[in-house]
């Protein structure tokens, strides 16, 4: 990906978000979303993420990147607040959004423009975190000092310290461990020992990467408190995830 085409896919909004539940466990109930952004390519189609984000980070367009996607994030999340079927979105946040001194002066003025900040959550990667030499805890206090929730995503068995020392509301723990849970005994006893640490904290915890029965009922053991996955769901756009809701009630 060349920088001069991801710069016109933000400018000339070639990026749309699609949204994948994350539903209470047991329940099933719907609780929010995770908005991920996609690129609808000229030449390509869409194209995911993991081929893009990098080279935004790499150019230095993540700033304008993630704030493309938290603006019509919020916008779609007050859509369905003003028609009476609200729902938490959340949002993926960078190290460097973390440490841009831009990001809580648009924080401010997006909240102004595209809705309050009782249905949004903020996640940032265990993994990033932990490998940055000085972690924001500052800003992440000051986003759940404004009502915003903070989630710590994608933790895996390195990174316990990070779980401890870093302001957070939710621990989303990644696909990565929650695929072993059935079949490895090390894996599962660390997961029992995040849901009990961060039970404790009074943190709630989202299993990443549920695809099969089997896993749910293991997590519904466990007692974890969300999920998502392609066992519950898929990212869509915002209009099939209506039709997806409807079909559910």
């Amino acid at each position: 990906m060349k920088r001069f085409e991801l710069e016109r896919a933000i400018t000339e909004n070639e990026l749309l978000l699609h949204y994948q539940p994350i539903v209470e466990i047991p329940s099933r109930r719907l609780t929010g979303v995770e908005a991920l952004v996609r690129w609808r390519h000229p030449d390509r189609g869409i194209v995911s993420p993991t081929e893009f984000v990098p080279e935004a980070e790499a150019t230095g367009l993540i700033r304008r990147l993630t704030f493309w996607v938290l603006r019509e994030a919020l916008l779609q999340s007050n859509v369905w607040r003003r028609d009476g079927t609200p729902l938490a979105v959340a949002v993926n946040l960078s190290v460097e959004n973390l440490h841009d001194q831009h990001f809580r002066r648009f924080m401010e003025l997006t909240l102004k423009v595209a809705g309050g900040p009782d249905l949004l959550i903020m996640e940032a990667s265990a993994g990033a975190l932990a490998r940055d030499p000085e972690p924001p805890v500052a800003t992440l206090e000051l986003l759940r000092d404004q009502n915003i929730r903070v989630a710590i995503d994608d933790a895996t068995e390195d990174d316990a310290h990070i779980l401890e020392s870093l302001p957070a509301d939710i621990v989303k723990v990644g696909r990565g461990l929650i695929r072993k849970i059935g079949r490895d005994h090390r894996a599962l006893e660390y997961v029992h020992a995040v849901v009990r640490a961060t039970r404790e904290r009074g943190i709630s915890t989202t299993a990443v990467g549920v695809e099969d029965q089997v896993t749910w009922d293991r997590l519904v053991e466990i007692g974890f408190v969300s999920a998502q996955g392609y066992f519950i769901a898929p990212p869509m756009p915002a209009s099939e995830l209506a039709e997806w809701r409807a079909a559910r009630v």
